[in-house]
């Protein structure tokens, strides 16, 4: 699970990420549109995975190398994780 949450992070949401994204979740269609459909999906798996470990704290995505807090979006992880998910999901 780390693997995937360390590329995509570092890849998606390096320190310039938003020079590249008008949002994180156009981030998250980018990575969908452009990887492998075994990266989306072990993606989609482990971000339910870290989902059900109840409510995430803001520096969660941090920890795996992002640059990125849902908060500066107005959302908590989970809501954030679900509306990537979403995307994925399609």
């Amino acid at each position: 699970m780390s693997e995937i949450f360390e590329y995509f992070f570092n890849a998606y949401f390096h320190q310039d990420w938003r020079d590249d994204y008008d949002s994180s979740l156009a981030a998250v269609e980018d990575f969908a549109n452009s990887e492998s459909t075994e990266s989306v999906v072990q993606l989609a798996q482990a971000l339910k995975e870290t989902m059900n470990n109840g409510e995430l704290p803001q520096n969660t995505f941090n920890k795996f190398g992002g640059n990125f807090r849902p908060e500066s979006e107005h959302m908590t992880v989970n809501e954030w994780i679900g509306k990537a998910l979403d995307i994925l999901d399609n």
